[in-house]
C-alpha cells in the first residue's frame, strides 16, 4: 500500500443519498482512491404531508419540552418549525452530524448522543426515569423509523409524538452491471435500510457478496451476514471519519473483520 495514496488502485462504492456523498468521496480520493457514487435512498417530502396539520403543529410548540432530531436529513427537512422553537426546549441529536446541521441553523444543542445512534442516546440521563417523566416530547424523523426511541421513552413516562417531515424511498435506478461490480473494491453503506436497498436494486445480489462491505453498526453486521456476505468490515459509526477509517485500515490489513 502506498503511504501517501492508501486507496491507490481501489474503487470504492458509496450509497449515501444525493448531497451526502461528498464529503466521504473527497476523502477517499484524497487517499488515492475512486470513487462511484450509487444512492440506495432517495429523500422526498412525504406524498400527504399536510401544510395545514405543520402550521396547526407549529403553533403548538411552546406545549412541548424536548426536540429529538434523527438525523442531518431530519434538521433539513424541519426548518418550518425553527423559528417557532421555543427557548424553553432541551434539543437531543443522534450524532456529530447531526448537531453540526442544527448548529449550522443556529440552534444550541443540549444532549448528542455519543454513540450516533438512538441506543447511546437513550443512555444519556436526561432521558432516565423519573427525570425524563412527564416530558412531552417531539421526534424529528422520516417515515418508518425505528420506534425504539418512542417506545422506550413512552415507557419511561414521556409523551411522545413524531413530526415525520420527510421519506426515503427506493430510488428507480437500473442494477450496477457486471462490468461496474469487478471494479469495486468495497462497498460502504450508512444504514440498515440502505443495504436491504442495495440488495433490492441488483438483479443478482450474488454478484456482490464477494465484495468487502463496511457496515456502521452491529445490526448492520447482523443484516450483512444475514444477506451472505463473505468480507464485513465493522466502522463504530457511520459517519465519513468512521467511514474512511474503516477503508484505510482493511486496505493496510489492521481492520478487524467480522
Amino acid at each position: 500500500m502506498n503511504p501517501t495514496n492508501p486507496l491507490s488502485d481501489k474503487t470504492i462504492l458509496i450509497t449515501r443519498p444525493d448531497g451526502r456523498e461528498d464529503h466521504l468521496r473527497c476523502l477517499i480520493e484524497r487517499a488515492g482512491g475512486k470513487v462511484i457514487h450509487y444512492p440506495v435512498i432517495h429523500i422526498q417530502p412525504p406524498p400527504e404531508l399536510d401544510i395545514t396539520q405543520l402550521i396547526h403543529l407549529r403553533e403548538k410548540l411552546h406545549s412541548f419540552t424536548v426536540a429529538i432530531f434523527i438525523s442531518p436529513t431530519a434538521v433539513e427537512q424541519s426548518q418550518i418549525y425553527f423559528p417557532a422553537l421555543p427557548e424553553h426546549f432541551t434539543i437531543a441529536a443522534i450524532g456529530s452530524k447531526t448537531s453540526l446541521a442544527l448548529r449550522e441553523q443556529g440552534l444550541s444543542v443540549d444532549i448528542e448522543a455519543s454513540g450516533h445512534n438512538t441506543e447511546s442516546l437513550l443512555k444519556d440521563p436526561f432521558f432516565q426515569m423519573p427525570k425524563i417523566q412527564g416530558q412531552r416530547i417531539l421526534i424529528f424523523r422520516g417515515t418508518g423509523g425505528r420506534a425504539l426511541l418512542g417506545d422506550t421513552l413512552i415507557r419511561r413516562g414521556a409523551q411522545v409524538r413524531y413530526v415525520e417531515t420527510y421519506q426515503r424511498e427506493l430510488p428507480p435506478h437500473p442494477p450496477l452491471s457486471e462490468q461496474q461490480i469487478s471494479e469495486i473494491s468495497a462497498i460502504t453503506i450508512s444504514s440498515n435500510e440502505g443495504l436491504d436497498n442495495l440488495i433490492t436494486l441488483m438483479e443478482d445480489p450474488s454478484l456482490i457478496i464477494n465484495t468487502p462491505l463496511v457496515v456502521p453498526s452491529p445490526r448492520a453486521r447482523t443484516l450483512a451476514r444475514e444477506h451472505g456476505f463473505k468480507t464485513i468490515i465493522s466502522a463504530p459509526n457511520a459517519t465519513d471519519e468512521a467511514t474512511i477509517n474503516a477503508l484505510l485500515n482493511h486496505f493496510s490489513g489492521k481492520n478487524q473483520l467480522t
